[in-house]
């Protein structure tokens, strides 16, 4: 029996275990293999400046057959390291191509979000299940957006321009991102996509939001279980109003610049943990940094206890510095 007459799935199979180096020089031996290379080959593509691949961007733009075969495409350009202007137009043209995509990531100048534009007005990415640029919640990544009706995970706007804090937001139709889980990007972007969608997940960058947001947050169709922000708010409150609006969390880290450099207090210690104990499912927090310990409650494990004193250093390793009397309150 002759390789041409084997199932493509046997080939694929068999492809699957060679190196980049051999699947190329497959590549270039008859019709019948030069595809079973190219789909393994091409099927997660990883381009950056110090990886010396930049150029996959011109093959993946030029030949729309081989980019269909892209199901992870990762992009850093180093800002250190600039491109030209032709080189984004070829990217555009690549996103386009690239219409069987699973995870995208796109790090690359952040004023050059027009390079989804063609492909938003042409195609849709039915597969699409990551998304992660450098871009801020412009227009065009707006439009982007309406084309992944399986989005999961999506990071946007993590570093927000001045331009664009002073701009009114794009439209995003309520039906966009239905399936979205997970967030990560600024507290102005988070107001505009969580309300109305299934977002467990939410990591904010910057300081930007307040108590005020936090109801916004909680629209998500879903109990929120993991949150990450930083906020210029007093903890204490911060945590009251979390607590009132989204009290199912299990993770929680919180960065507050409120009195940054003043120690926290045993009163201070003691008021967190009383809040910490009313949210019922968490089971980690971290706040500015510091992890908060805790154990399960002894007459209920469904419960926790949660530190309620600065903790002390070890002096013999069989001292219980966690789980000791004075280090957290009986609730």
């Amino acid at each position: 029996m002759s390789m041409h007459s084997l199932p493509v799935e046997l080939l694929n199979g068999i492809a699957q275990y060679l190196s980049s180096s051999s699947l190329a020089a497959l590549a270039q031996t008859c019709s019948t293999l030069c595809p079973v290379a190219q789909r393994v080959l091409y099927c997660n593509v990883l381009a950056s400046a110090w990886s010396q691949n930049l150029c996959v961007i011109d093959t993946l733009a030029k030949r729309p057959h081989v980019a269909r075969f892209v199901r992870s495409f990762y992009i850093a350009v180093d800002s250190l390291a600039p491109v030209f202007l032709a080189y984004y137009r070829q990217l555009s043209k690549a996103i386009l191509n690239m219409s069987e995509l699973t995870s995208l990531t796109l790090l690359v100048d952040s004023s050059v979000s027009w390079v989804l534009k063609e492909a938003s007005s042409r195609i849709h990415f039915p597969q699409l299940l990551q998304f992660t640029c450098s871009f801020s919640f412009d227009e065009n990544v707006a439009r982007f957006l309406d084309r992944t009706p399986s989005l999961v995970e999506l990071e946007v706007d993590s570093i927000p321009t001045v331009s664009t804090r002073n701009s009114p937001p794009p439209y995003l139709a309520p039906t966009s991102i239905p399936q979205l889980e997970q967030f990560i990007g600024s507290s102005r972007t988070a107001k505009l996509i969580v309300p109305g969608r299934p977002v467990r997940s939410i990591h904010l960058n910057g300081g930007g939001l307040t108590e005020d947001d936090i109801p916004l947050l909680a629209r998500s169709t879903v109990p929120v279980i993991i949150l990450g922000v930083v906020t210029n708010a007093p903890p204490v409150p911060f945590l009251e109003t979390l607590h009132r609006h989204v009290p199912q969390l299990v993770y929680l880290r919180l960065m507050s610049t409120k009195d940054i450099f003043m120690a926290p207090t045993a009163e201070f210690y003691e008021q967190v943990a009383g809040i910490l104990t009313s949210f019922t499912e968490l089971n980690a927090f971290e706040l500015s940094g510091m992890h908060w310990g805790s154990q399960a409650k002894k007459n209920d494990s469904t419960k926790r206890v949660w530190q309620s004193a600065p903790l002390q250093t070890r002096v013999n390793p069989e001292d219980d510095l966690l789980f000791g009397s004075e280090i957290f309150l009986a609730y």
